[in-house]
């Protein structure tokens, strides 16, 4: 004889043991798969969009190029690697002009280790120009080849030109140099970013 007893609306049944189990699988599984997504996009977050400044630098000598200075920093400081994201060439050490060269905290996109501001070395982009510009003027290509690289790193970052800073304008230092006006920088940034 069947039985006519329905459970009432909104009471939950019981379930099976097979069908708990299935349950909870699945759910196990929905989980995991939101934690790996998760985890996925909190990495790309902190390699792609935690940029929040841009910082430039000189390196007070006229001399050297991305191994020197990385050789430098490594054996002297210590360092994993050189202080900087990117170097500008002033054509010494067999380089060109205004070449620039991506160190490997930039393409591990690491901190880096160019000011005594944790912030700053975490969520900044550190670009060195090679060359004294205390005591000299910036050479015109060389000028030429940081205002384009900011700019590409301003439009694909979204740093806005109010966070590109000389070094001595966030610590007490003359780098990057009397030579090298920041004011004018942003300004090109500036004029190149609208002309995109």
């Amino acid at each position: 004889m069947q039985s006519s007893w329905k459970p009432a609306r909104g009471v939950p049944v019981a379930r099976t043991r097979r069908g708990g189990r299935r349950w909870r699988l699945r759910h196990i599984l929905i989980g995991l798969l939101a934690l790996l997504l998760l985890s996925l996009f909190a990495r790309y977050w902190w390699r792609e969009m935690r940029w929040r400044w841009i910082v430039v630098h000189h390196t007070a000598s006229d001399i050297g190029n991305m191994e020197y200075y990385r050789r430098l920093h490594m054996e002297e400081r210590g360092w994993s690697d050189i202080a900087y994201h990117f170097i500008i060439n002033n054509g010494t050490h067999n380089t060109a002009v205004g070449q620039v060269e991506e160190s490997n905290l930039w393409h591990d996109r690491s901190g880096n280790f160019s000011t005594r501001n944790w912030y700053v070395n975490t969520f900044g982009i550190a670009i060195v120009l090679v060359g004294n510009f205390e005591e000299h003027d910036v050479p015109p290509v060389q000028k030429e080849a940081l205002v384009k690289l900011i700019a590409v790193l301003a439009d694909r970052y979204n740093i806005p030109v109010e966070r590109i800073i000389g070094h001595r304008e966030m610590q007490n230092t003359r780098c990057p140099g009397r030579h090298l006006n920041m004011a004018e920088i942003r300004l090109l940034v500036y004029d190149q970013l609208r002309q995109e």
